[in-house]
């Protein structure tokens, strides 16, 4: 059977914004922190960076209406999981029901702040990965430290935190040690994919 959801025209539509994401940037464009969603380059460029060759645990912060989160699902195997952990309600209503039948995928609404706490609630230490374009360059700093802190906090000594960000500032943050970095020109904004590893530097609860 043929898989509509690898051809190009599929992968392309999705590329377009979305009415849901025009609306939520209108509502609130600090939180969507982007005004135009990611690139189907960039979204593949990130997914491809998660290895599946074997059952994999992967968190997703801020996957907004789910453009990184279709790549991601197009490369996951049946036996791994996808925690998306998004803050908007409306987002959050918009993915339970794009993924409601994909029993690897689990939809949570709750902050980032709180990722610690909402992953040991959930049963769940020492992911294999975190995704996230939280745009941290943009955050107050009192929250910035915040979110990093519980990001650090969740991941294990073999856990790769992948983000895509407009700098390379949250590479040099103390908590992080940046394992590799490639630009991806073709998105609005121009944007970095970063791979970074919790530093020996332990993070304080």
């Amino acid at each position: 059977m043929l898989d509509l959801r690898a051809s190009p025209r599929f992968t392309a539509r999705h590329d377009f914004m979305s009415f849901l994401f025009f609306k939520r940037v209108l509502a609130n464009p600090i939180r969507v922190g982007y005004l135009v969603p990611s690139s189907g380059f960039l979204t593949r460029q990130t997914a491809k960076r998660i290895d599946f060759s074997k059952p994999r645990v992967v968190i997703e912060l801020g996957p907004g209406e789910g453009c990184h989160t279709r790549q991601i699902v197009r490369r996951m195997g049946p036996d791994s999981q996808l925690i998306l952990i998004e803050l908007d309600e409306h987002f959050a209503k918009h993915l339970k029901k794009q993924f409601a039948n994909d029993q690897r995928v689990t939809v949570v609404q709750a902050n980032a702040v709180h990722l610690h706490e909402t992953l040991k609630e959930l049963g769940i230490s020492d992911p294999d990965y975190i995704v996230s374009g939280i745009p941290f360059s943009i955050m107050n700093r009192e929250l910035r430290e915040e979110v990093l802190t519980s990001i650090a906090l969740s991941m294990g000594p073999e856990t790769i935190f992948i983000t895509y960000q407009v700098s390379l500032q949250i590479s040099e943050h103390e908590l992080f040690d940046l394992s590799s970095h490639k630009r991806c020109l073709l998105n609005v904004p121009p944007i970095k994919v970063l791979e970074l590893r919790r530093s020996t530097v332990e993070a304080k609860a």
